[in-house]
């Protein structure tokens, strides 16, 4: 009577909304309320954190039927709940949600309910009836799912019940030899315990006695069936239980059909832009395991996170080139290393799997270096021969585009497309100012040359494969960030020639009366001092033929030293510094056109070939009224092969490709002698330095052909 008093004062506290104080005075308040929405099983385990919760206690009303629990330690209900009943949790004004760890089950509407009772035992061998079976498919590739695939989509919830203590339930698990089954996430009473059985038409055998693992992993038998099957060791009530079921379909494993095969032969490589995240299981039969290949390019560095379900399993990676040939990276206690980096020739990466037991493996990438453009690599360092392939990140016009020159890296080569049929008008847009140079590179489609450059100014484009150089000007072990923008200013058109009638014959008597006139003082003065203009012209033609007889001996001592391997460091240098105290138009004349000629407001530059075996470069500099400070030179390589710097006359500074000038007066003119090694390679030149305190580089446009 004293328990139905309770029970029935509780409820009506509960309605009316007013808190139950207790006999010891202890406000009681409500910690936790469930509404059922779905009719099913249901189970309630509530356990105190602390040593004692005073107060605790559990109501659940089934729509009238009101079922009442009350303890400090433990709490735990389980049956079968209608839809509308709701479930509240009490406790004293001590207690908070905090001091108790509570699990449920709970059916909702993406839950598999067990609808009837299902079979006690596991069918006799031979057996062949519509037994329940439970069918599931993950259809995400390698873990990662289409927008319309929710997470819960990709296993199957359920929740069955065990009447009574001699109620059991039996469950085949449909399946395709070599597939994955994973039983995880088992919520129940502690006298419940899940057996694996296998059958087929001779046998059915006990596989595991009770799973206890949060996740547990079992590989589809060959011959058989895999079956499940749910028990309680207690010999009262009713016991609601739930477990997660996910099935990995070894036969869609790749995403084109079949497992993951090794080594990878699915096709093209896996890409960033899909997913930095993959996912898949290896069965205890597959003794070569699983391989994945990544698209990962050149010069890359990027952190790789392994976890598997198994300790023991092997990873092997291989830097693949772009040729399909492979380099071992692997460590050699198989471990998944933490961080990798590429060499220059890498196209991607493959990562190989192998395990001795039935596991899942999850692999993640990171990048620990920015990319260029869209492509997870560093943009080669030189343009394509014949034809650009996927290498060359193509630039979208009108489309800003990033990337970066980290430390050692000099050059980054991007692939311009024209589509128009009469070419296009582009031009750079420096979005974000750099210490870099951009050139953009008109090629010749059939031979490959370059034909046209522009360092960003509007330039036109036929139809075809163009390129973009962009080279850092800043130490080398700087990283430096850039972004641009190639705008787009339509088609070329080439301007309409219109038909003009030529009237210059109407002013053929003004200009010969106008000549005469202009004409007519000079005569006069030329007449008073013939004598002394015809006696200057013989001292004139004298010193000109002095001055050519000094350069060609000039030529001929550099030379002789040149071919004949001199050694004598002085004479070269004194020819060059005669050379620069001699006309500057003289020196054209007799060695010749330069193979190269840079004319700008601020410097005039010129460079011959003066030995082609020995490849030895003669390079002038005539500045005019302006002094060029913290000047070098640099020898820039557009197309691939280098030449390596081997002497420098006079003796200046020289590192790797660059030359130190250190101070180039005003109204001056120095030449150098510079001996270089190496095959065939085209060349170009770059001065830089201060000009008026203000950064300034002269880049002639055309560049030296060396054989």
């Amino acid at each position: 009577m004293r328990r139905t008093a309770a029970l029935l004062m509780t409820v009506l506290f509960i309605i009316s909304g007013i808190t139950n104080v207790s006999g010891q005075n202890d406000e009681e308040i409500l910690l936790l309320e469930e509404n059922i929405s779905l009719e099913g099983p249901f189970w309630y385990s509530v356990s105190c954190l602390k040593i004692s919760c005073s107060g605790l206690n559990l109501e659940i009303n089934n729509n009238g039927e009101i079922y009442y629990l009350e303890d400090s330690h433990q709490l735990e209900w389980g049956g079968f709940l209608q839809e509308g009943a709701v479930v509240s949790l009490f406790s004293s004004s001590e207690v908070t949600i905090n001091d108790v760890e509570i699990n449920m089950i709970m059916a909702d509407n993406l839950s598999n309910i067990e609808n009837y009772d299902l079979i006690d035992s596991i069918p006799s061998p031979g057996n062949q009836e519509n037994y329940h079976t439970i069918i599931t498919e993950d259809y995400c590739f390698l873990g990662n799912c289409d927008s319309f695939i929710e997470e819960n989509q990709r296993h199957i919830e359920f929740i069955g019940i065990l009447e009574n203590h001699s109620d059991k339930d039996s469950i085949q698990i449909f399946g395709e030899p070599g597939d994955i089954i994973v039983i995880s996430d088992i919520i129940g009473n502690n006298d419940l315990k899940i057996e694996v059985w296998h059958r087929n038409n001779s046998i059915k055998e006990l596989v595991r006695n009770d799973l206890t693992e949060p996740e547990n992993l079992f590989e589809y038998p060959e011959e058989s069936e895999l079956w499940i099957r749910i028990v309680s060791s207690s010999s009262e009530g009713l016991y609601p239980y739930k477990f997660d079921l996910y099935r990995n379909n070894q036969s869609k494993e790749s995403g084109n059909g079949g497992e993951l095969q090794v080594p990878w032969n699915h096709g093209e490589a896996l890409s960033y832009e899909n997913s930095w995240y993959y996912e898949s299981y290896i069965g205890k039969s597959d003794r070569k395991g699983d391989s994945i290949l990544f698209r990962m390019g050149a010069d890359m560095k990027a952190s790789l996170h392994c976890s598997t379900s198994n300790e023991g399993v092997i990873f092997e990676l291989y830097l693949v080139d772009y040729f399909g040939k492979k380099e071992n990276i692997s460590s050699n206690n198989g471990i998944c290393p933490e961080i990798i980096e590429t060499n220059g020739d890498t196209f991607s990466l493959e990562i190989q799997i192998k395990s001795s037991e039935t596991t899942r493996w999850n692999l993640s990438f990171s990048p620990l270096r920015p990319l260029d453009g869209m492509k997870f690599s560093d943009a080669p360092e030189s343009k394509w021969i014949g034809e650009p392939d996927e290498r060359w990140n193509e630039i979208q016009l009108d489309s800003e585009t990033s990337g970066s020159l980290h430390g050692g890296d000099n050059i980054d080569i991007f692939l311009i497309r024209i589509s128009d049929n009469n070419g296009s008008r582009i031009f750079l847009n420096e979005v974000i100012k750099s210490e870099v140079n951009y050139t953009i590179q008109e090629v010749n489609q059939n031979s490959g040359t370059l034909v046209n450059t522009s360092n960003g100014e509007v330039i036109v484009l036929p139809h075809g494969n163009h390129s973009l150089r962009i080279e850092r000007r800043a130490a080398l072990e700087v990283e430096i960030d850039y972004t641009f923008k190639l705008e787009y200013l339509g088609e070329y058109e080439e301007p309409e020639v219109e038909d003009y009638e030529d009237l210059s014959w109407m002013f053929n008597d003004f200009y010969i009366l106008i000549g005469i006139l202009m004409l007519s003082p000079l005569m006069i003065v030329l007449f008073w001092n013939r004598g002394i203009i015809l006696r200057r012209g013989d001292v004139s033609i004298q010193m000109q033929l002095h001055e050519r007889k000094k350069l060609i001996r000039i030529r001929e001592r550099i030379s002789k030293q040149i071919n004949e391997n001199g050694n004598n460091d002085e004479i070269i240098d004194s020819a060059l510094m005669q050379l620069g105290e001699s006309p500057w138009s003289s020196i054209n004349e007799i060695w010749g056109q330069p193979e190269l000629r840079h004319m700008t407001e601020e410097i005039e530059i010129c460079a011959w070939k003066i030995s082609e075996n020995k490849k030895n470069l003669l390079l002038g500099l005539k500045t005019s009224d302006w002094d060029w400070e913290v000047a070098s030179i640099r020898l820039n390589y557009p197309e691939g092969n280098k030449l390596s710097i081997i002497d420098v006359s006079p003796k200046y500074i020289s590192k790797e490709d660059e030359i130190f000038l250190d101070k180039l007066s005003k109204n001056s003119q120095i030449f150098l002698r510079i001996m270089l090694d190496g095959k065939s390679a085209n060349l170009a030149l770059e001065l830089s330095g201060l000009v008026g305190g203000i950064p300034l580089a002269a880049t002639p446009n055309k560049i030296i052909e060396w054989n």
